[in-house]
């Protein structure tokens, strides 16, 4: 009489499979981690740009000067706040945040924690403080035609609040200094990077090591010298 075939796995064919199960994990799960990542990053790049293209039109449209960081330009001792990025929304994007929400192009998909207002961060010596409450407040705009070389005048950035871990919608322009501001750049594309919008429009990635490290640079492209 003839016995049927065993077709089951035995235990050390079992325990084979596994193995080889767990070795391609953790291979492909890192890999598929760094194409999500790459692809986020990529989706952050075009943000910047696009932002940076904003920012473009609003000066342009508005004799050179940049938006307040957080009020109305025509009304520095308004109750409410309004933001850097709602001035181009609603100029530029025809976006209104009341009712639409925040603007897409200001959500980065590589922000660990996102930011009601922005997660990208708006320089401070760029948008200048018009609230009302602070005694050294700017009363008057910044001018894209006062910077010096706005092809390496930091605009806008990655940043990061250090106290909470959060986007920030500013990134303080003491940083450039030197200080040690709470707001600062944050090197989260790619992982190791920062992203950087210039007065010019154009967007650059700059090395953690560069922005941190080097003084003299991170000064040259915060500090906002007029001619």
């Amino acid at each position: 009489m003839k016995t049927k075939k065993q077709t089951a796995f035995t235990l050390i064919e079992l325990l084979t499979v596994i193995a080889i199960i767990g070795t391609l994990s953790a291979i492909l799960i890192p890999v598929i981690g760094s194409m999500r990542h790459s692809a986020d990053s990529s989706k952050s790049v075009s943000n910047l740009r696009q932002i940076g293209n904003a920012v473009l039109v609003y000066t342009s449209s508005h004799g050179g000067a940049f938006p307040f960081l957080n009020r109305p330009a025509n009304n520095p001792d308004a109750d409410s706040q309004y933001f850097w990025p709602q001035a181009l929304e609603e100029s530029v994007f025809g976006w209104d945040r009341a009712t639409q929400g925040k603007h897409p192009v200001f959500v980065d998909p590589t922000a660990l924690s996102s930011h009601g207002i922005s997660d990208y961060g708006g320089s401070t010596y760029i948008f200048l403080d018009a609230n009302g409450a602070n005694p050294n407040r700017a009363e008057n705009t910044l001018s894209v035609n006062s910077l010096e070389d706005p092809s390496r005048t930091l605009v806008v950035c990655t940043s990061y609040a250090e106290n909470s871990g959060k986007a920030s919608w500013y990134v303080q322009g003491d940083f450039g200094r030197g200080g040690s501001p709470v707001n600062i750049p944050e090197a989260r594309l790619n992982q190791q990077e920062i992203g950087v919008v210039f007065a010019d429009g154009h967007v650059e990635l700059i090395e953690k090591s560069q922005m941190y490290d080097d003084l003299e640079y991170r000064r040259s492209i915060f500090d906002v010298i007029a001619n």
